[in-house]
């Protein structure tokens, strides 16, 4: 637990693991596909007592996870770190290595042995709105030239903050846009403004630091993003200035001709594997004839 949040979650009688899972507080986030073993909850909590100050936190619970999560956790080499403790732990080295990540509030869990019983992590709410949400609502179709330098800075931004994450020893395995949110350096700006942006990266849950074969787990991630990047909003040529400033900053898993036909053909199978009617658009590939080394 973070030292400057202890007195807050004591208050409310979360400062025990049986105290964390009893609490019912709070809007449940359940969605399709989240597995019966894992809860999302948003919860807030008045921070201060003359002048109260609404706090969110989003809390994750895990309880009995299968067999299936316990052996992936294994393979990766953590066979005393619980699910919520892997999560907990690459926000925290991401902090380090000045990567925006979630804030770590508090994690606990119980271990029998390197059997995973029950944990949890609470996470501070991330400011801004998700790239996700943001690109359709706030960036103009790819082929008009109104605001090209807003574009053009939020590439580059992007790219450099993705190869500050690469260069760290990362990689997130889910890199897609709902995972970046996007948000004004200036206090009390909107991030759609023509002020400088920073972006922050959330669910770290399968995060990890692979000890070989690197460059396939940083194409992965690529693609990803590559892939939900929607093709009317950037084109070839931003996708193209994202791969050279990306290279730029983080050169060694290969150029950016190296690259582009590495994650385009990741994201064809990306899209394969969601499904049919969700194939790669023509318009979202990158223009080789303009790529340099």
């Amino acid at each position: 637990m973070a030292a400057e949040h202890r007195s807050l979650l004591c208050r409310y009688g979360l400062g025990s693991l049986g105290a964390v899972f009893a609490w019912q507080t709070g809007q449940r986030l359940d969605k399709p596909g989240l597995e019966a073993w894992r809860q999302r909850w948003r919860i807030r909590l008045s921070d201060g007592e003359t002048e109260p100050v609404e706090r969110t936190f989003y809390l994750k619970r895990f309880e009995h996870p299968p067999f299936r999560r316990q052996l992936q956790r294994w393979r990766q080499g953590h066979f005393m770190l619980s699910t919520a403790g892997i999560e907990w732990r690459n926000a925290r080295l991401l902090a380090a290595a000045n990567v925006a990540t979630a804030e770590p509030v508090a994690f606990g869990h119980a271990m029998l042995g390197p059997w995973e019983r029950r944990s949890f992590v609470l996470l501070g709410e991330v400011e801004g709105e998700s790239l996700e949400q943001w690109v359709p609502k706030y960036l103009s179709p790819a082929d008009r030239e109104s605001d090209l330098r807003r574009r053009r800075a939020l590439v580059d931004e992007l790219a450099r903050f993705v190869a500050r994450f690469h260069a760290s020893g990362f990689v997130h395995r889910d890199l897609y846009l709902s995972h970046l949110f996007i948000r004004n350096v200036e206090a009390g700006v909107p991030a759609h403004s023509s002020g400088g942006v920073a972006f922050t990266l959330i669910d770290l849950q399968r995060a990890f630091r692979p000890s070989w074969r690197r460059r396939r787990w940083v194409v992965k991630d690529l693609a990803a993003l590559h892939y939900s990047t929607p093709a009317d909003r950037l084109g070839r040529f931003e996708r193209l200035r994202f791969l050279c400033r990306y290279t730029r900053a983080c050169g060694r898993f290969g150029s950016a001709r190296y690259l582009a036909p590495r994650i385009e053909a990741k994201a064809a199978r990306i899209a394969r594997h969601v499904g049919p009617g969700h194939e790669v658009p023509k318009g979202q590939k990158y223009d080789e004839r303009g790529i340099g080394d």
